[in-house]
């Protein structure tokens, strides 16, 4: 190795050092990637949920990390349960989905009155346990707390082969790495597939390139599982990439608070100076960073000449201020990273337009916070999900030229105009309420068990008779 290239290698090492130090998004990203170092813990774990694994099961070992979590549980007659399956659930991981899925379980345990169980998948991370996970859900959902205490349990992976399962449990698949041990469980004959709940918040096979995850986590769509859909963008996407039909009845949509957003349209102002909101998150590839930048700079260079003062700022995670006049340092998109829930609303009350990418079906939320909060908003559009959705949201194609041109205009009418003021979504465009997709799946639940029950019980009178006309022939 040359003097050169070593140098070039330190000082790269250095760099992804610095980031990985300050960035926790940059950390996940790179643990992901790399893969966790698993401890002898974990080791004696996977052996134990190998040899516990029916042999129906044990095809599956290795193609995914999670792949016999749950094949080897053991089940009983005992009071059944709502069990959610997630990765983890700790402090600083517990985002937009993980709160979803939550509100889920604990709204169908309440429907259905049965208590709620949390079994998380990945290897638990250093810091966290069992009693902190169940603290978050307990924060998180004051009404699940039993006599002030936290009234939801959480199993950690390394203590599901300890646990004992009902047989009548009816189990919650949150992502597709939950929904394929549970798959494999099915397999197993442990767990009923009728008695599987599939809650799909986006296309997770794209959050993989074309490789043996995309295939298994695209594999989960078939697995035959009842399906509840965050978003009826997602759920019209579904039906056209996947042929999976699930009833619009079973789809809600994602929370947003609109008391909140419309405060926030009231505190809007139109200023001398138009402030751009750019929804900045380099490590979810899905989110298009760099294309973003590419757009803005695009957008500045057709500003060039309008004489309008424009501010670009980035929220969402943590970067270094990126250079958007071609290198001369005077227009800058400045970082301001995560923001704490409050300080994001009191932010984006200052900036007029918002550029917020996502190349998925499900609608994200930074769009629609600025759309109703009053704000012109520009995205991309993905397979015709996003047309249509809002008057202040231009969705075009995802090129840095159209989306630049789109934020271009969005300024110049910005500057013109000022704020359009509070405007809701029209109602069901993303769906309906959480609570009536959650009812609607308790009453197919409640439905199915009913006349599973009757086919029982027709099946036990058919046996009865049948002993008595043998008994009978045989005192002939």
């Amino acid at each position: 190795m040359n003097f050169e290239k070593a140098r070039r290698l330190v000082s790269d090492l250095v760099r992804v050092n610095e980031r990985y130090a300050r960035d926790g998004h940059y950390r996940n990203d790179v643990r992901e990637r790399l893969g966790r170092t698993v401890s002898r813990v974990d080791v004696g774990v996977a052996r134990r949920e190998r040899d516990r694994a029916p042999l129906a099961a044990r095809p599956f070992e290795g193609l995914v990390e999670t792949s016999l979590a749950l094949a080897g549980i053991r089940t009983v007659d005992r009071e059944p349960e709502v069990v959610l399956v997630v990765d983890e659930l700790r402090e600083g991981a517990a985002f937009a989905g993980v709160q979803t899925a939550l509100a889920v379980a604990i709204a169908l345990g309440a429907r259905l009155g049965r208590s709620v169980r949390v079994v998380m998948v990945r290897w638990t991370t250093p810091g966290n346990s069992a009693a902190a996970a169940e603290a978050l859900v307990a924060d998180r959902f004051p009404e699940s707390r039993v006599d002030g205490r936290p009234g939801v349990r959480v199993v950690r992976r390394e203590d599901v082969l300890d646990s004992e399962f009902g047989r009548d449990d009816v189990w919650i698949a949150t992502h597709w790495k939950t929904a394929h041990p549970i798959d494999v469980a099915v397999t197993a004959g442990v767990v009923p597939r009728d008695r599987v709940v599939y809650l799909v918040q986006d296309y997770e096979p794209g959050f993989s390139p074309w490789s043996t995850e995309y295939a298994v986590a695209a594999s989960t769509y078939r697995a035959g599982f009842r399906v509840l859909v965050n978003s009826e963008p997602l759920r019209k996407y579904l039906a056209d990439v996947e042929d999976l039909d699930v009833p619009a009845e079973r789809t809600f949509a994602p929370h947003l608070d609109v008391e909140l957003l419309e405060r926030v349209a009231t505190a809007r102002r139109h200023e001398d100076v138009v402030r751009v909101l750019f929804y900045g998150r380099p490590s979810k590839h899905r989110n298009l960073f760099r294309l973003g930048v590419a757009a803005l700079r695009v957008a500045v260079q057709e500003l060039a000449a309008d004489g309008i003062r424009v501010e670009f700022h980035s929220a969402g995670e943590q970067h270094g201020d990126v250079e958007l006049d071609g290198g001369t340092g005077d227009v800058k998109l400045v970082s301001h990273g995560t923001m704490p829930w409050d300080d994001y609303f009191r932010f984006i009350a200052s900036t007029n337009v918002v550029l917020s990418l996502q190349h998925s079906p499900h609608p994200s939320h930074p769009p629609f916070d600025g759309a109703i909060s009053g704000a012109r908003v520009v995205t991309n559009e993905f397979r015709g999900t996003r047309a249509h959705l809002h008057h202040n949201l231009t969705a075009v194609p995802a090129d840095a030229r159209s989306l630049g041109l789109a934020v271009a205009d969005a300024v110049r009418r910005a500057a013109a105009e000022g704020p359009t003021g509070f405007a809701p979504l029209a109602e069901h465009a993303l769906g309906g309420p959480l609570d009536a997709a959650v009812n609607a799946l308790a009453n197919a639940l409640e439905h199915d068990s009913r006349d599973s029950h009757d086919s029982h019980d027709e099946h036990d009178e058919h046996d009865e008779h049948d002993d008595q006309h043998h008994h009978e022939e045989s005192t002939r």
